[in-house]
Protein backbone atom coordinates (compact mmCIF):
# COMPACT_ATOMS: atom_id res chain seq x y z
CA UNK A 1 0.00 0.00 0.00
CA UNK A 2 1.02 3.40 -0.33
CA UNK A 3 0.57 4.06 3.26
CA UNK A 4 -2.61 6.69 2.95
CA UNK A 5 -4.95 6.56 5.69
CA UNK A 6 -8.52 7.47 5.73
CA UNK A 7 -7.94 10.48 8.13
CA UNK A 8 -5.89 11.58 5.17
CA UNK A 9 -9.13 12.43 3.53
CA UNK A 10 -10.28 15.74 3.23
CA UNK A 11 -11.85 16.66 6.64
CA UNK A 12 -15.04 18.19 5.54
CA UNK A 13 -17.58 15.63 7.44
CA UNK A 14 -15.14 16.38 10.35
CA UNK A 15 -15.07 19.76 9.95
CA UNK A 16 -19.13 19.73 9.57
CA UNK A 17 -19.18 17.57 12.86
CA UNK A 18 -16.63 19.54 14.89
CA UNK A 19 -18.14 23.01 13.76
CA UNK A 20 -21.99 21.38 15.00
CA UNK A 21 -20.53 20.48 18.39
CA UNK A 22 -18.14 23.59 18.88
CA UNK A 23 -19.18 26.31 21.12
CA UNK A 24 -19.49 29.85 19.25
CA UNK A 25 -17.11 32.74 21.00
CA UNK A 26 -18.99 35.20 22.37
CA UNK A 27 -18.54 38.51 20.84
CA UNK A 28 -18.64 41.63 23.13
CA UNK A 29 -21.33 43.39 23.91
CA UNK A 30 -19.61 46.92 22.92
CA UNK A 31 -17.41 46.10 19.69
CA UNK A 32 -16.21 49.62 20.04
CA UNK A 33 -12.37 51.07 19.40
CA UNK A 34 -11.48 49.86 23.02
CA UNK A 35 -12.43 46.33 22.04
CA UNK A 36 -10.38 45.95 19.01
CA UNK A 37 -7.31 45.02 20.05
CA UNK A 38 -8.88 42.98 22.69
CA UNK A 39 -10.74 41.09 19.65
CA UNK A 40 -7.77 40.90 17.09
CA UNK A 41 -5.99 39.32 19.93
CA UNK A 42 -8.80 36.88 20.48
CA UNK A 43 -9.55 35.70 16.99
CA UNK A 44 -5.84 35.28 16.00
CA UNK A 45 -6.00 33.45 19.29
CA UNK A 46 -9.29 31.32 17.26
CA UNK A 47 -7.30 30.90 14.24
CA UNK A 48 -5.36 28.12 15.83
CA UNK A 49 -8.49 25.75 15.47
CA UNK A 50 -10.31 23.95 13.01
CA UNK A 51 -13.30 26.35 12.63
CA UNK A 52 -14.06 29.81 14.14
CA UNK A 53 -17.54 30.12 15.37
CA UNK A 54 -18.48 33.47 17.06
CA UNK A 55 -21.50 34.24 18.83
CA UNK A 56 -23.21 38.11 17.73
CA UNK A 57 -26.17 37.88 19.74
CA UNK A 58 -24.99 40.38 22.03
CA UNK A 59 -23.16 42.90 20.33
CA UNK A 60 -24.86 46.17 21.59
CA UNK A 61 -22.49 48.27 19.53
CA UNK A 62 -20.38 48.37 16.77
CA UNK A 63 -16.80 49.77 15.64
CA UNK A 64 -15.37 50.30 12.02
CA UNK A 65 -12.44 48.91 13.14
CA UNK A 66 -13.98 45.98 14.92
CA UNK A 67 -16.19 45.04 11.55
CA UNK A 68 -12.43 45.63 9.69
CA UNK A 69 -10.80 43.23 12.10
CA UNK A 70 -13.70 40.54 11.59
CA UNK A 71 -14.00 40.85 8.41
CA UNK A 72 -10.24 40.03 7.56
CA UNK A 73 -10.36 37.03 10.53
CA UNK A 74 -13.34 35.70 7.52
CA UNK A 75 -11.20 36.58 4.61
CA UNK A 76 -8.18 34.85 6.72
CA UNK A 77 -10.00 31.65 7.26
CA UNK A 78 -11.03 31.13 3.88
CA UNK A 79 -7.62 31.23 3.08
CA UNK A 80 -6.62 28.89 5.18
CA UNK A 81 -10.22 26.93 4.27
CA UNK A 82 -11.01 26.64 7.92
CA UNK A 83 -14.30 26.98 8.36
CA UNK A 84 -15.38 30.78 10.14
CA UNK A 85 -19.46 31.68 10.82
CA UNK A 86 -20.70 34.18 12.70
CA UNK A 87 -24.27 33.12 14.73
CA UNK A 88 -27.02 34.51 15.93
CA UNK A 89 -26.32 38.18 14.72
CA UNK A 90 -28.10 40.69 16.60
CA UNK A 91 -30.14 43.27 15.08
CA UNK A 92 -27.56 46.11 15.36
CA UNK A 93 -24.84 44.16 14.72
CA UNK A 94 -26.53 43.33 11.67
CA UNK A 95 -27.62 47.13 10.89
CA UNK A 96 -24.01 47.88 11.32
CA UNK A 97 -22.38 45.58 9.17
CA UNK A 98 -25.23 46.73 6.77
CA UNK A 99 -24.49 50.76 7.16
CA UNK A 100 -20.85 49.80 6.87
CA UNK A 101 -21.58 48.50 2.96
CA UNK A 102 -20.40 44.65 4.58
CA UNK A 103 -23.72 43.27 4.10
CA UNK A 104 -22.38 41.14 0.69
CA UNK A 105 -19.36 40.24 2.56
CA UNK A 106 -20.87 38.66 6.09
CA UNK A 107 -23.79 37.19 4.23
CA UNK A 108 -21.30 34.13 3.66
CA UNK A 109 -20.68 33.90 7.60
CA UNK A 110 -23.60 34.88 9.06
CA UNK A 111 -26.59 32.50 9.92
Amino acid sequence: TDGSTMTDATPSIETCAEAASATAYPLPQMLDLMQASQLRDELIRLSGHESILLDASGVERMSTPCAQILLAAGHGAKAANKLFKITQASELFRTAIADLGLRHEFDNWME
